[in-house]
């Protein structure tokens, strides 16, 4: 038996929302189950109790599930625990072991789980898929890349895994074949969430800023509520002194998520490039509000204030960069600068 790509806990990964089903139709309540166990079992012949044996399998896959599916965390990762020692070699407890684990930030013993699930059988495509989330949350590209293309020789429809294997691809500065998993996955599921977004940051990062912007403004249409591809947009619009569209597209960045900093500090380019200086400063302000080490709005505040005549501001704004400078402060410039 193994575990579905559709069941898969909510949660293992930041890059997909969205509803999911139970591991299996509900069969015989546990409670039902557990108080017969002791009676019955003792009068089945002995032929039958292997039988007997697999129910009792069945009804811990039914448990840890039912308990992942209510978030109930710490008892679905006990309960794994004491069906793994009672079935070792069942690759699907050991599957719903790792999910658990993961589910706790568990990831070396997710991890352990995930690979002993994949020993006792490597022909579930799914135990690739759970591992690869795990080296993804760790950084570990190339290793989630190895996983996912096990996976997809597996299961080649999943688009899901297509953009995961993508952003794996992309972050080890293989962009061309990145842009070929996001495209094969927008050809399996045109209204994905963020295979848009994804498409278009490989183009961006490739200098094709025409291509990026309509990937991310068809991001914005199917997925109306992702603040990062209005700013993204709107940086592009900016760089090509479109001001009212990328205004409109840093506003749009912020109706959706109201303490955007990179939105803020978008709009606040655009005040400045229009030499609205009143305005450019109640914004830059904002920006530091939100994020008080961002050195580039403390330099674009000091020129600012020097434009606006107040010295004393400007002076203190100048000394506040060079102390940023000088503690190493993380500076974040264009698209090298972003992470998706």
């Amino acid at each position: 038996m193994c575990v579905s790509n559709s069941w898969f806990p909510r949660g293992l990964t930041s890059f997909f929302r969205g509803e999911y089903h139970r591991l299996v139709k509900q069969g015989c309540k546990l409670r039902r189950v557990f108080f017969a166990a002791t009676f019955f079992f003792l009068i089945l012949p002995p032929g039958s109790r292997i039988a007997w044996a697999q129910v009792s399998e069945q009804a811990y896959v039914e448990r840890i599930g039912s308990l992942l599916d209510a978030a109930r965390n710490d008892a679905a990762l006990a309960e794994a625990r004491r069906a793994v020692e009672q079935y070792p070699k069942s690759s699907t407890l050991q599957q719903l072991l790792g999910a658990a684990c993961f589910k706790q930030g568990l990831r070396t013993e997710a991890r352990q789980a995930f690979r002993r699930a994949m020993e006792l059988d490597p022909t579930v495509a799914q135990n690739y898929f759970n591992l690869a989330l795990v080296d993804l949350s760790e950084n570990s590209y190339a290793a989630a890349a190895k996983s996912l293309e096990k996976y997809l020789s597996l299961q080649p429809g999943n688009a899901q895994a297509r953009v995961l294997l993508g952003r794996a691809y992309h972050n080890l500065n293989r962009t061309l074949p990145a842009i070929e998993q996001f495209q094969k996955a927008l050809e399996l599921a045109p209204h994905l969430p963020l295979a848009h977004y994804h498409l278009g940051y490989a183009y961006q990062s490739q200098g094709n800023l025409t291509a990026a912007l309509a990937e991310y403004r068809e991001e914005m249409k199917q997925n109306p509520g992702f603040a990062n591809a209005y700013w993204l947009g709107g940086n592009i619009e900016l760089g090509r002194r479109n001001l009212e569209a990328a205004e409109n597209l840093f506003r749009g960045a912020l109706s959706v998520q109201a303490k955007a900093v990179e939105a803020e500090y978008g709009l606040a380019r655009v005040f400045v490039a229009r030499k609205q200086l009143a305005q450019a400063e109640q914004a830059l302000r904002r920006v530091i509000e939100l994020k008080p080490d961002h050195l580039e709005a403390h330099y674009a505040l000091a020129r600012t204030y020097q434009q606006l005549g107040k010295k004393q501001e400007a002076e203190r704004e100048y000394r506040i960069v060079a102390e940023l400078h000088a503690r190493g402060g993380n500076r974040q410039s264009g698209i090298a600068g972003q992470h998706p």
